[in-house]
């Protein structure tokens, strides 16, 4: 079969969308030219057509005129997809994807999607059932997305005493560099000698805020015999979450400089309530 035909196929389904080659392109992350030299013969990158086929709502055999063909199943297809990836690349691929759903999921259609690919950004979507939140960077990025099925999401937010007394830590002096700090360096059991060192915060001090941090489980105590009696060495817990409550603090603190697509499923009037 010939590749040729893949070129067709994508004018051919295009048009079904109703969608122009500038609009095509801004939503799989190409130029309208390179839509325009598909459909004149050229053939696009095989990583482009499960997203392709997405886009056009169609199944991959489809784009090669294998129309009797079952739709996919987008998810089994992007896992494949992924896992045929360098190690090394997966992670940041996957982050991508994550970014393109949430900026689908929270817009009406393609021409609401702000571009973010000219430099770092902050963006946070909301939809009646859901919302985003994003750090976007050439170098680092933190996406989290949440899913509430009736649409309330009191199950989210934070409550209870642990809760409270987190919050109350990490508000203390020094509490907050100690803990970035921490997750900054190759975890390993050190003791607080050493860890005053590394932060410039008194032995004394540093002592205070690892039994806080103790007690909340953001790190582990182990236990040693020395030679010159009993002594403790702690390691960050490597606890996912805290990772992500940070990444999402920097995104929480950032001045109102962040990009906000309002997404017209919800009214105007309940997101000011909301924020």
């Amino acid at each position: 079969m010939s590749y040729s035909i893949v070129g067709e196929q994508i004018l051919k389904f295009r048009k079904e969308k109703g969608l122009t080659q500038k609009e095509l392109g801004e939503a799989i992350g190409v130029s309208s030219s390179a839509v325009s030299q598909w459909e004149s013969g050229g053939t696009p990158d095989i990583s482009l057509l499960p997203v392709l086929s997405d886009v056009l709502g169609v199944t991959v055999d489809a784009l090669f005129g294998r129309t009797e063909a079952r739709r996919e199943d987008i998810e089994e297809t992007v896992g494949k997809y992924i896992v045929s990836l360098p190690e090394e690349k997966r992670m940041e691929r996957i982050v991508s994807l994550m970014r393109k759903a949430a900026l689908y999921g929270c817009t009406a259609s393609v021409a609401d999607i702000v571009n973010f690919n000219g430099g770092d950004s902050e963006m946070f979507c909301i939809a009646k059932d859901g919302f985003a939140a994003a750090i976007m960077s050439g170098g680092q990025s933190f996406l989290s997305a949440a899913w509430c099925k009736d649409g309330s999401f009191t199950d989210l937010l934070p409550s209870g005493e642990d809760t409270v007394r987190l919050f109350s830590v990490l508000s203390s002096p020094n509490a907050l560099a100690l803990l970035s700090k921490l997750y900054g360096e190759a975890p390993k059991h050190r003791t607080a000698g050493v860890l005053a060192k590394l932060s410039g915060i008194t032995q004394s001090e540093v002592e205070e805020i690892l039994q806080q941090f103790a007690l909340l489980k953001l790190i582990d105590v182990l236990e040693l015999e020395t030679e010159d009696g009993g002594t403790k060495a702690y390691a960050v817990n490597l606890n996912g979450s805290v990772v992500s409550l940070l990444a999402a603090t920097r995104l929480a603190a950032a001045p109102s400089r962040a990009i906000t697509i309002i997404n017209d499923k919800r009214k105007l009037n309940e997101y000011n309530r909301l924020t």
